[in-house]
């Protein structure tokens, strides 16, 4: 024997793995079905947009059509995912149904249904903030969004994610009304939509994302200084318009929340006597 191999034994061989060991696959299963038997807006969807539609019939090439993701629950087969693809599909056939290619998955809940259609319009940056915060509400996954939409609710207002109709009492604001609940917390900032129903009644200009800013910045300042029929009685006497006009005028600041807060704060000290609240906002 060598000097070598009795010194210095043979490295065990490296076990190397077999390149196709792990498979992975699509549990959804593919069909093919017509238009007519496919349910398609879910609250958790994307309103379709006409324009969208018509780009992709525009771009339409059979080679790059992905199966819609369809979800089959009580007996009827939702559309997660495909909508704007179906409308397309109908359109370039004069509004004729026609077949689709599918991939359906069984034993979704609603809810998620809803994540699934987050995740994958999500990972194609297709929703805004007001979609994605509508879907994460609908599945149930994020809790912050699902408790600001209890508050906004138990308020008397409809936080309008999804449609929107134009009517009173509808908040439209996403990242207005997401700020606020982070800058106030569940309490203030229950207070803050209670004072907007008692001042104006769910007007949709007092629901404006300026005035929502503005009003969250100055309960967050004053807190318990403001008396909540104070601000009722002299901000109910101000037109919502007249706030936003006041604001957009304020040119000492780049920060939103800043000028229209100062609105508040001029209009709660109001013209005459009384005790007025001091200025305490930080620039």
């Amino acid at each position: 024997m060598s000097y070598r191999k009795k010194h210095y034994p043979a490295k065990p061989e490296r076990e190397v793995p077999a390149l196709f060991d792990v498979e992975y696959s699509n549990p959804g299963v593919d069909r093919t079905l017509p238009t007519s038997r496919l349910t398609s807006g879910l609250p958790y969807q994307r309103p379709v947009d006409e324009k969208e539609v018509d780009r992709l019939i525009r771009e339409w090439d059979d080679r790059l059509l992905e199966p819609l993701t369809v979800s089959f629950r009580d007996g009827r087969f939702n559309v997660v995912d495909g909508q704007h693809r179906i409308a397309a599909m109908v359109k370039k056939n004069g509004g004729r149904e026609v077949m689709a290619p599918c991939k359906v998955y069984s034993g979704l809940s609603y809810e998620e249904e809803a994540a699934l259609c987050y995740k994958l319009d999500k990972a194609k940056w297709r929703l805004s903030l007001s979609q994605s915060t509508n879907a994460l509400v609908e599945s149930g996954m994020d809790a912050e969004s699902a408790e600001i939409r209890r508050l906004v609710e138990g308020a008397g207002f409809r936080w309008a994610l999804g449609k929107k109709s134009g009517r009173e009492h509808e908040i439209i604001a996403t990242r207005a009304v997401i700020n606020a609940y982070r800058l106030l917390g569940g309490d203030t900032f229950s207070r803050m939509l209670r004072l907007l129903e008692s001042t104006w009644g769910g007007v949709p200009r007092s629901l404006n994302a300026v005035v929502l800013s503005g009003l969250a910045l100055f309960l967050k300042t004053y807190d318990t200084e403001v008396n909540d029929r104070v601000f009722i009685k002299r901000l109910s006497a101000v037109d919502p318009d007249e706030i936003i006009r006041r604001g957009r005028l304020d040119f000492s600041t780049n920060s939103t929340a800043l000028r229209y807060a100062r609105v508040f704060l001029e209009k709660y000290n109001g013209q005459r006597g009384g005790r007025r609240l001091p200025y305490r906002f930080k620039s």
